[in-house]
């Protein structure tokens, strides 16, 4: 969690020494640190599910799911603290109507699911536990979905190579977060195990 606070207020601080605390410096310090809270929130979302479809390689990714977690509602602050100072700078609220309600909600999420991690409070709401893990998370998904998947259309029209590096592989992951969810669920639950390439055991039957 340190390192991720650590590693966004870098961000921020590279990127505001260098371009200046106006509007400009502000926008690209946002843009920039969503990404890299995105990076953790990514991890914690998917990586149990990599590690149901491939195997031991990914066990690492699935056992420190809370932790990315934690860094991902750690890191998103930064991000926060630099759409709250625009606010400021610019003297209206950043964002309006529907895209505003929508960061608030995921913004609600993040820091409810955070909260709920400690202790035994996410333990003491039984059989809603998953259901509200997994409706929190897939709205901070849609959330972050809903810049990055029309950013890489965008791409298709400017056909500008900064602009693929700057949404393309995070819409990606987004696109495919939810598919590596559902195929590690259907994996367990019908045991969909893969086909082994080793020779079969001969029993006494084939004998």
């Amino acid at each position: 969690m340190i390192g991720a606070l650590g590693g966004g207020l870098a961000i921020a601080v590279a990127v505001l020494a260098g371009y200046g605390t106006g509007p400009d410096g502000l926008r690209l310090g946002i843009f920039l640190t969503a990404r890299w809270a995105f990076f953790f929130f990514w991890l914690s979302y998917a990586g149990g599910a990599m590690a149901i479809l491939f195997g031991p390689a990914f066990a690492g990714l699935a056992r420190r799911a809370r932790v990315f977690g934690l860094a991902f509602a750690t890191a998103i602050q930064v991000h926060i603290g630099l759409v709250i100072w625009l606010g400021v700078v610019i003297g209206q609220i950043p964002l309006q109507g529907g895209v505003l309600w929508l960061f608030l909600v995921a913004l609600f999420f993040a820091d409810l699911l955070a909260l709920l991690s400690f202790g035994t409070a996410m333990r003491n709401l039984g059989r809603l536990r998953w259901p509200l893990l997994f409706l929190g998370t897939t709205y901070i998904l849609y959330a972050f979905g809903t810049d990055f998947v029309p950013g890489a259309l965008a791409y298709q029209t400017t056909q500008h190579w900064l602009s693929a590096a700057e949404y393309v592989p995070f819409a990606l992951l987004s696109l495919i977060a939810i598919p590596l969810r559902l195929a590690a669920f259907l994996r367990q639950r019908f045991e969909l195990l893969p086909v082994s390439t080793k020779p079969a055991k001969r029993t006494l039957i084939d004998r």
